[in-house]
């Protein structure tokens, strides 16, 4: 029998705070092997975004098969994609794994550098079963101010049954609640815990992948969400300054 493993498909901070390496301590902390796919090598550290290097579409899919034709993969998070041709190619790979897949848009660094645009995770949207936007790519995704929870609320619906999966705000800006709308259930929902009042890196990504492995392991999306909200507060009082800048979340 062979080890679960989550698979990653997210792009590569070279600080080691978000992206790959955050996904892969969390991974193997809640108990699964962790497998990757490449996108983007950022060059980035604590205090900003300098660049990045897109992976071509080619070399992703080089990387997706190695790890599909061999390891158990039981879930998929997505990360940081910056090329549309490598969005429809990712899509076309995974959109017949009858696993969970978790889309966590990244479009733009919190010191404003812009990756990619939305465009790009429309693509994916469409082939996964979650998607954890916070509420300004959330309101991106809509074309639709978030003001609110209410607001919040109204677009979750929205882009779940636009996308057709089920939709997580995550509540940074949302004085930490969370908006889920359960596709299966009809059904929206708040998860509110603890949350940092400043900037901690990585913290979108350890959600995102905390919640891929608790559906895998079959939580229903209501316990997922609580649960992945948990391990991400214990992960942020474990955060600490590796650098100059933001501490680094620490799974």
């Amino acid at each position: 029998m062979k080890f679960p493993s989550i698979l990653t498909i997210a792009g590569f901070d070279v600080c080691g705070g978000a992206g790959i390496h955050a996904d892969i301590k969390t991974i193997s902390s809640i108990g699964f092997h962790p497998s990757s796919v490449i996108t983007t090598i950022t060059f980035q550290n604590t205090c900003n975004v300098y660049g990045i290097e897109k992976i071509s579409a080619d070399t992703i899919d080089e990387q997706i098969s190695a790890v599909l034709d061999d390891l158990n993969i039981i879930g998929i998070k997505i990360g940081l994609v910056c090329d549309i041709g490598a969005a429809k190619l990712i899509a076309e790979r995974i959109k017949s794994l009858d696993i969970p897949k978790v889309l966590d848009p990244v479009v733009k660094a919190s010191v404003g550098f812009e990756f990619t645009n939305m465009d790009v995770y429309r693509v994916l949207a469409n082939v996964c079963n979650y998607i954890t936007p916070n509420a300004s790519e959330a309101s991106l995704m809509a074309n639709q101010r978030i003001e609110g929870v209410e607001d919040a609320k109204k677009v979750a619906k929205k882009l779940s049954e636009e996308f057709g999966c089920s939709t997580i705000i995550t509540g940074g800006s949302l004085d930490g609640k969370d908006v889920v709308y359960d596709l299966e259930k009809s059904e929206t929902f708040t998860v509110e815990a603890e949350f940092s009042s400043f900037e901690i890196h990585g913290t979108g990504c350890v959600y995102s992948t905390a919640l891929t492995c608790y559906l895998a392991k079959g939580s229903t999306l209501d316990d997922a969400c609580r649960l992945a909200r948990l391990f991400l507060l214990e992960s942020i009082k474990k955060a600490k300054p590796v650098g100059d800048c933001n501490p680094v979340v620490f799974p």
